[in-house]
């Protein structure tokens, strides 16, 4: 802002000349910040909410003002984040796995289709989609009585809260009952605070600044309901007696042991040597840590949208994606008796948000498949029932889409979800009648994104399912075009993403690259200012938020992987020419271009996929490499130099077995495992594995598309005793496996 000094002793002239002067100092500084804008973050700002400031985002005016009628006396105030929706749930997701989670009994378009079923955490939780992550992190799903605590203001408010507000919080925590606290010191002996926990609690949010109701529900959510305190909050775990860690701050690792252990050594470094002190000193972590900092709903504690730190996505309080709405949840049987008060929410708003809310993942697998009809013909339903309308009969030998695995029964059966070659969708049988393809492709071109767009599992908008959303400058592999042409007005093409996703997206929405090479003549060339880079310096680069060595690192990329260039020399800081680039995963950041003596990048010259990767014992077939039982990473690695061999865990292995789930990134594309025989993943061809099959073949349990291609050995297409026996037959060394 500007400030008009000016007074009525300069004379005409004068002024007019100020007036030059200032116009010319205006655009100056309006040019040089705009110079800066790309290593600056998306201007953010907080206001009052009024009728019509939302016209611009769709479907939030009409939920807010249903709440304001509802609740007179509440206010709202809009945090207007400037952030790009796709970029967020990128962040969320992709750039790192395991940063949100998902309880580990959800199936189906819940879980992370990359991480699987890899567990997390303690073991009991998986990788959340980006499904999951946008139906969680879409404010829209939450502007209703029974979920808008998530959103509620943390500082404290005078006048509003009681002890018997706090009680009621805590009415199923019997450990906290009472008006007096016994616990254990450090030599073991019981002594007494003459409190209750409501009032410990009280008192340390009026001290930190910060709603003792929310710490309140934090304190449940963090030891839980029941007869006494988690092993963090009882005072007694080996080797920590007499210390306590209530909010679990620090409360990290890998298993129960190490998540313990971490948080009580926090505890002891903090001296909190009694309940008092860790409340105390849990309540000015939170406000000091998060609060302070912007952080201060629940909302904004999960989901760190706000840069007020100068931060954005790493400061976050939990894995658990639903944290903040269970939590706001449970407030609101506390907030019963004072819904008529006033209150003020923190609603954040998006840049290009859907039109329409992100809905709640289904139950179904989502996948992008080809299989083809093994018997003499199979009905295709228009639903999900024995007795719907019919679709089509398809004859034998016929190839479909398969978009969807149903791991639901409906009316006995669990059907999956099809694509005819017209465009048109029904339901099959699961399993019956057809068995699974590898990929069906009719080109390999590289391509980059002009605009971003909506990845999904079919062609078509209606019926199919958003996978992701590509970035626009995001480089892809497109390997069917041309097949499935003005489908809900679009023609589509099949790409696979560097992550070994697949999936449709309009046509339109993808620029083939050239190849600069020539073997690629006729395709159209990228935008002249976008480069395709290779990483080639050995230890690889780090992708930040903004230039500079002190920036957050947002991915590592790898030698070899591949980079969307699409600003050159932005900055020069702390010695290091920096480069804007977008990841093969879209994520959007800088990375050190080199320095005075080296270079780190360097522009690709040929941008053709590799198409066949062949070694003794091992072939590529489409996203997989096929391989027989002995083939170890030292194997692979000779056909593939720069490869880059990561276990089921996401470890990167430089020797030893490979086994069926591993990953191989090469030549800027990830590549699956599948050892013939290895239906476990341990690398080995042994009982287990055959034992598994059996109990596939008798319905007794599943196989993942890769430990089914896995059990193929004889390679027909199906799972079947043939496959049993012939694995059975390897282990006692009377027959071989080969491909």
């Amino acid at each position: 802002m500007f400030y008009n000094i000016l007074t009525h002793h300069f004379n005409h002239r004068i002024i007019i000349k100020f007036i030059y002067i200032l116009i010319i100092f205006a655009f100056l500084v309006s040019t040089f910040i705009g110079l800066l804008g790309t290593e600056t973050k998306a201007a953010q700002y907080r206001e009052k909410y009024k009728t019509g400031d939302l016209k611009n985002y769709p479907e939030y005016e009409n939920l807010i003002k249903a709440l304001q009628q509802a609740h007179p006396n509440w206010t709202f105030t809009i945090l207007y984040t400037g952030l790009n929706w796709n970029t967020v749930i990128k962040n969320e997701t992709t750039e790192v796995h395991g940063r949100n989670l998902i309880d580990g009994s959800m199936t189906g378009a819940w879980i992370c289709p990359t991480c699987s079923d890899t567990k997390y955490d303690n073991g009991t939780w998986k990788c959340a989609s980006e499904a999951t992550v946008a139906y969680y992190m879409d404010p829209r799903n939450s502007l209703f009585e029974d979920y808008i605590f998530q959103f509620e203001n943390l500082k404290w408010v005078d006048n509003l809260y009681t002890l018997d507000g706090i009680k009621k919080i805590l009415s199923d925590c019997e450990y906290m009952a009472g008006d007096t606290i016994t616990y254990v010191t450090a030599k073991g002996e019981k002594k007494t605070i003459n409190k209750s926990y409501a009032q410990v609690i009280y008192d340390a949010g009026k001290e930190a600044g910060v709603s003792p109701y929310h710490l309140a529900a934090r304190i449940r959510q963090e030891q839980g309901p029941g007869k006494e305190f988690s092993s963090t909050g009882i005072g007694t775990y080996k080797g920590y007696t007499g210390y306590y860690n209530i909010f679990n701050v620090k409360a990290s690792g890998t298993g129960d042991s190490a998540i313990i252990k971490n948080a009580l050594e926090y505890a002891k470094e903090q001296e909190w040597t009694d309940p008092e002190k860790s409340i105390e000193g849990g309540a000015n972590f939170l406000a000091q840590e998060y609060i302070s900092c912007g952080q201060n709903t629940l909302y904004l504690q999960k989901f760190d949208v706000d840069s007020s730190d100068g931060d954005l996505y790493w400061h976050q309080y939990m894995q658990n994606v639903s944290a903040s709405k269970t939590e706001g949840t449970e407030l609101l049987s506390t907030y019963s008796n004072i819904l008529d008060k006033p209150m003020n929410f923190i609603i954040p708003v998006f840049e290009n948000m859907p039109d329409t809310r992100c809905s709640q993942p289904g139950t179904q697998t989502i996948v992008t498949q080809n299989i083809e009809i093994t018997d003499e013909e199979v009905v295709v339903r228009k639903e999900q029932k024995k007795s719907s309308a019919e679709v089509d009969k398809i004859k034998k030998g016929t190839k479909l889409l398969r978009i969807e695995i149903g791991n639901t029964k409906k009316d006995g059966e669990y059907w999956d979800k099809v694509v005819l070659d017209n465009g048109k969708q029904g339901y099959v049988i699961s399993g019956k009648g057809f068995k699974v393809l590898e990929d069906i492709s009719n080109c390999n071109i590289r391509a980059i994104a002009v605009e971003e767009g909506n990845v999904r599992n079919g062609p078509g908008v209606k019926g199919t399912t958003v996978i992701t959303t590509l970035t626009e400058g995001q480089i892809v592999t497109i390997i069917e075009k041309e097949k499935y042409k003005n489908i809900d007005n679009y023609d589509w093409s099949r790409i696979y993403l560097s992550d070994g996703r697949q999936g449709y997206i309009v046509a339109e929405y993808l620029k083939e690259v050239e190849n600069t090479s020539g073997s690629e003549q006729n395709a159209e060339p990228i935008p002249t200012e976008k480069d395709i880079v290779k990483v080639i310096t050995s230890s690889g680069l780090s992708v930040r938020e903004r230039p500079g060595t002190d920036a957050n690192i947002l991915k590592y990329a790898e030698k070899g992987d591949y980079l969307t260039r699409i600003d050159k020399e932005v900055s020069t800081k702390d010695g290091y020419i920096w480069d804007q680039v977008i990841t093969d995963d879209g994520i959007e950041g800088y990375v050190a271009r080199g320095d005075d003596e080296e270079d780190y990048l360097e522009v690709v010259k040929d941008v053709t996929p590799s198409t066949d990767i062949k070694g003794n014992g091992f072939k590529s077939s489409g996203l997989n490499i096929i391989c027989e039982p002995n083939i170890s990473v030292k194997d692979l690695k000779s056909a593939m130099n720069d490869a880059v061999v990561k276990n089921t865990k996401g470890k990167e292995v430089t020797s030893g077995n490979i086994g069926t789930g591993y990953t191989v990134k090469y030549s800027g594309q990830t590549y699956t495992v599948v050892k013939k025989g290895d239906t476990n993943g341990d690398g080995e061809v042994k009982a287990t594995d055959y034992m598994k099959i059996k109990n596939y073949i008798m319905n007794t349990s599943k196989l993942t598309s890769q430990q089914k291609l896995a059990a193929d050995v004889n390679e027909d297409g199906e799972v079947k005793s043939t496959d049993y026996m012939k694995i059975k037959n390897y282990i006692m060394g009377t027959s071989k496996i080969t491909i």
